[in-house]
């Protein structure tokens, strides 16, 4: 019997209007009426996912940060898997040497070693990638009042930053192209030691090897006493990859990559068509 769901938010809980549909609420309703816990499972930090569980009157767990973060309902950290510093020393470096553009999450908000145009940009670039029809003057205009934008954090002194408490959890680096993204993401891979994956064609995010979602799923599992074949995962991406090899009652989305759909036991509809909502009704019998 299913006593945990987790699934992923970006192209799998959210359909293409970024919305928590009326059908895939329902549907995570009935199955926590059932006693069943639900978890959401995304490469986001928890400041963006806490608006539209708010948005809908949802309360649930997080997995957060592809893995970095589980967050209990009231906020609070479970669990952190923290990129170390000599690691984030490296990536920081290579980030300046090759001219990277990237957010850096923390446990204190959002940094950047970038200059505030480049920071534009690339808000610009991930705003693009969650609305591809939106143009790239439209997307500049909307990342002006981005929160990513707006409150992020600019490091003058890299050692001081280094040296001080905060907490890395994930650098986010999103393009223009997919040439670039491979590119770039090559670069990072020879560092070693890291998570590197991706929620779109034209992004990067990078982790603790250890930070993925499958790990931090199966770690705070066994903590509850949950067995492996009692959790049901849900997801349409590279970054999801992790849970669907950790868990076998696997879901992929219709609109998943081909590498997710190959992996999943089961393939559900997309995610405008209440995807979620028609998998967990599947693996609940309902």
């Amino acid at each position: 019997m299913i006593k945990l769901i987790a699934s992923d938010m970006d192209g799998t809980l959210l359909n293409s209007k970024h919305k928590i549909s009326k059908e895939n609420l329902e549907a995570i309703k009935k199955a926590e009426e059932m006693g069943i816990k639900f978890a959401i499972a995304t490469g986001r930090m928890y400041e963006d996912v806490k608006p539209l569980l708010d948005e809908c009157g949802l309360i649930c767990q997080c997995i957060v940060l592809n893995g970095g973060e589980y967050i209990d309902e009231k906020g609070k950290v479970l669990e952190g898997i923290y990129i170390e510093r000599e690691e984030a020393r490296e990536i920081i470096d290579m980030i300046i040497k090759e001219n990277i553009i990237a957010e850096i999450y923390t446990n204190e908000g959002l940094y950047t070693v970038n200059n505030k145009e480049e920071a534009l940009t690339e808000v610009a670039y991930r705003i693009k990638a969650y609305d591809p029809k939106t143009s790239f003057e439209e997307a500049i205009k909307f990342a002006e009042s981005h929160p990513h934008f707006v409150n992020l954090k600019y490091i003058q002194d890299i050692d001081e930053f280094l040296n001080s408490n905060i907490r890395i959890g994930k650098f986010v680096a999103f393009y223009n192209d997919e040439e670039t993204t491979l590119n770039v993401k090559k670069k990072l891979e020879a560092i070693g030691s890291l998570a590197i994956s991706s929620t779109f064609t034209k992004n990067i995010e990078i982790n603790n090897k250890e930070a993925q979602k499958g790990l931090i799923l199966a770690k705070v599992a066994d903590k509850m006493g949950i067995k492996r074949e009692e959790v049901m995962v849900i997801g349409d991406s590279f970054n999801d990859n992790s849970m669907f090899s950790e868990f076998t009652e696997s879901f992929a989305m219709g609109n998943a990559v081909k590498q997710i759909k190959e992996i999943a036991k089961y393939i559900t509809d997309t995610n405008d068509n209440d995807g979620v909502a028609k998998a967990i009704y599947k693996s609940l019998n309902l």
